[in-house]
């Protein structure tokens, strides 16, 4: 199995990472205009591997890994999954119990029940932030009955594009980490010259490319059909989430005291990994 991405996907991904630096930087995480959804939709996002697109989800899950990286709606996740598995068009919401995640502009949702991705539709009502402050939520009295979708490939797919936003979301915080330790000095020198630092950034690139390669892996089951897929898919959420959680904390640790206030960006990538350690999560019991 060749886990190396080709020329295609590589021009693919190069487009979206051009597209999502002009138009979704980090800075603007929590003051992004309504427009910015009907721009990923035109870049056709969510649609990747339907019939009218028809690409391998190793492609689609490269692209969305660009897609955590820089905090894109998790709705994207929820939507690519409906477009893909039902006759749902437009945005779907991403369902989490009783809270409906980045509930704007649509009254339908999708999620998993005991495993299974199923759509609700819930009303329309003010949305108040989320523990992730990019993602709004609504918050129901119940949690809606869904209406599941017949195949079994669409919860896995679900939660491998939610693997694959932790897996951006890791590598957004090991960035942010090493940029500012080449530019922070301390004694007259950069903090990045520092052992201890080197060491802690080092130890946030190993941990991404080892969530990124088990995501490459899980994508190329799904695609082949392999029998130990569920496995392959559950071991990449797990390692991206906790990728995603531990380089967002090493972040936070490396940026000193501006890392804890809110003018700082180093709280972001962090707190978008709380939030998707619950969005199809991989029990112990799944691995084993």
């Amino acid at each position: 199995m060749d886990l190396t991405p080709n020329d295609e996907q590589e021009a693919l991904r190069t487009a979206t990472v051009d597209w999502l630096a002009d138009n979704m930087p980090l800075d603007q995480a929590r003051t992004r205009p309504a427009s910015i959804w009907q721009g990923m939709e035109d870049m056709g996002w969510f649609g990747l591997t339907t019939g009218a697109m028809g690409l391998d989800h190793a492609t689609e899950a490269l692209l969305f890994a660009e897609l955590g990286r820089f905090l894109a709606p998790v709705s994207a996740i929820s939507t690519a999954v409906a477009a893909r598995w039902s006759d749902t068009e437009g945005k779907v919401a991403l369902a989490l119990g009783e809270r409906i995640l980045d509930s704007g502009d649509t009254e339908t949702a999708l999620g998993l029940f005991d495993g299974k991705a199923g759509l609700v539709s819930y009303q329309a009502a003010a949305a108040e932030p989320s523990l992730d402050l990019s993602t709004a939520q609504t918050i129901l009295d119940a949690a809606p009955e869904p209406a599941l979708l017949g195949e079994s490939e669409a919860a896995l797919h679900f939660r491998l594009l939610t693997a694959a936003y932790a897996v951006g979301c890791a590598e957004a915080a090991g960035a942010m980490a090493t940029e500012y330790a080449k530019m922070r000095e301390q004694f007259g020198k950069p903090i990045g010259s520092f052992q201890a630092i080197k060491h802690m950034c080092a130890d946030m690139a190993v941990r991404s490319q080892v969530c990124r390669s088990q995501l490459y892996y899980a994508a190329c089951a799904l695609d082949g059909e392999d029998p130990d897929v569920d496995f392959h898919i559950g071991a990449a959420k797990r390692l991206a989430d906790q990728a995603a959680l531990e380089n967002g904390r090493a972040n936070i640790q490396i940026h000193g005291g501006i890392g804890m206030t809110d003018e700082a960006l180093a709280h972001l990538p962090l707190k978008r990994a709380h939030l998707l350690q619950f969005v199809a999560p991989t029990a112990t019991a799944e691995l084993l």
